[in-house]
């Protein structure tokens, strides 16, 4: 049994190019993972019915939600130290209050305000 293994950097960061740096979302990570079964579906040493991902730390669940809706993706797995939805609602640890999210949430609001009146971001 051969297999073929992609690895890469997600857009926006590492050493992958782009800009902005270090930026990731969902639709965007989703979107990595469907662009290597793109470039692995058309390599001729691959059999497309048997694609499979791997998503490791912060690249688990988008793993997962890239297996949701790219059919194509045969196999996942997934290895991640944390529920990185969490941390991103909560902190580490769940250090962050319910009132500290929310002055965050709205100093970034701000900050969105400004960049959008400054055509360019902080």
């Amino acid at each position: 049994m051969d297999f073929v293994a992609l690895a890469f950097d997600p857009s926006y960061t590492g050493e992958s190019g782009g800009e902005p740096r270090n930026v990731t979302s969902p639709d965007i990570s989703a979107e990595d993972f469907s662009s290597a079964v793109d470039f692995l579906g058309i390599q001729k040493s691959v059999d497309r019915n048997k694609i499979g991902i791997i998503g490791i730390c912060g690249w688990a669940g988008f793993a997962l939600n890239t297996t949701a809706i790219d059919k194509r993706v045969k196999a996942v797995a997934t290895t991640g130290m944390y529920d990185m939805t969490r941390v991103m609602s909560k902190g580490y640890n769940d250090a962050t209050t319910l009132e500290q999210r929310t002055q965050i949430l709205e100093q970034l609001g701000e900050q969105r305000w400004k960049d959008a009146e400054a055509g360019t971001f902080a």
